[in-house]
């Protein structure tokens, strides 16, 4: 089985691709450049191994060129849609990197160019019939999404779903909490900051509940939905860690691990928001007034589903997790 990972060099898509490579499945690693998609998957070592066996291969296509999408999609048995803008969730509109353009445009347009490549027939009124042996689509989400959502990359997201659910494929949605890791630019930066500040920063009073889930968990989920065709077929699944947490208590807990004492200092929102007002001008954009809500929203997902259909399935702890990466610094 060949699976097409869009997005296959990002922090989420680059795990998909590992777990699906480690579990022996065939990957056509897509990104914008497939140079580049080499370079950074080569540095890992299943990516290698797969590589060697001939498993792993490399395309060239951007999901906002929509000519450049039918020959990544053509000849596979999945397609999983895993892909962020670079930056995100700084959104950068002159380039094209926002969420409309990419989550949301972006997916309908591989959608167009499966439908395309494999003959979609109408159905009745409203409806799409592939032939067999037409891709399954999976889809990464958000645990935030959802139809009457403010917030601009929720509508985004909401959106690709409504285009996944009428788009006539075998789909599945996976809709996941904020995933932390190695690759991360979220908790990540805010550590950072730990490095030569004798505080650590953080916008808003840091008490937004979610259920922090480790990105190499993430990888493990959409590997166990490829093989469980049958059984996770039309469902929108939420994916989190075991823990509930506030954020407070997630950035104690990384200090804890790298046995460092630091106050946590609580940046109000307004401020956060006149700071990203000014930064956004700044070469690469390091933060928006946008960016400052996406990084201080919750998100709590209910596990009920995804326990049933893999109840083997055992997500790891924050804690646990972070000792996988995460040095003592003792300072």
């Amino acid at each position: 089985m060949t699976v097409l990972v869009s997005g296959a060099t990002g922090f989420m898509g680059s795990a998909i691709t590992r777990h699906l490579l480690a579990a022996g499945y065939r990957v056509r690693a897509m990104g914008r450049s497939a140079e580049r998609a080499r370079s950074v998957l080569g540095s890992f070592n299943e990516c290698r191994q797969a590589l060697g066996e001939g498993r792993l291969t490399f395309v060239s296509a951007d999901l906002t060129q929509p000519q450049t999408l039918p020959s990544a999609v053509a000849g596979v048995e999945v397609v999983i849609q895993a892909a962020q803008f670079p930056g995100a969730p700084n959104e950068d509109p002159g380039k094209g990197f926002t969420y409309m353009n990419v989550d949301r445009n972006g997916t309908m347009n591989l959608l167009e160019a499966i439908s395309a490549v494999y003959w979609a027939r109408t159905a009745g009124p409203g409806l799409v019939r592939f032939p067999s042996g037409s891709p399954r689509f999976l889809y990464l989400s958000g645990i935030t999404v959802r139809e009457e959502a403010p917030e601009r990359w929720n509508r985004a997201k909401w959106q690709a779903e409504e285009a996944i659910r009428g788009s006539g494929l075998d789909w599945t949605i996976i809709r996941s909490s904020w995933a932390y890791g190695p690759g991360d630019a979220a908790l990540n930066t805010i550590i950072r900051y730990s490095d030569f500040l004798p505080m650590m920063p953080l916008f808003g009073d840091g008490e937004e509940k979610s259920t922090p889930v480790f990105v190499e968990d993430v990888g493990r989920v959409f590997t166990l939905a490829v093989a469980a065709a049958n059984a996770t077929d039309g469902l929108t699944l939420q994916l989190g860690g075991p823990e509930i947490m506030t954020m407070n208590e997630i950035l104690r807990t990384a200090l804890a691990v790298m046995r460092r004492r630091r106050p946590l200092l609580h940046v109000p929102k307004p401020v956060g928001h006149v700071q990203g007002a000014l930064m956004q001008f700044l070469p690469g954009r390091p933060l928006t007034p946008m960016a400052v809500d996406f990084s201080s929203q919750g998100g709590v997902a209910d596990p009920t589903a995804l326990r049933g259909l893999f109840p083997d399935f055992e997500p790891m702890r924050l804690r646990d997790a972070l000792a996988t990466y995460l040095p003592a610094r003792r300072r």
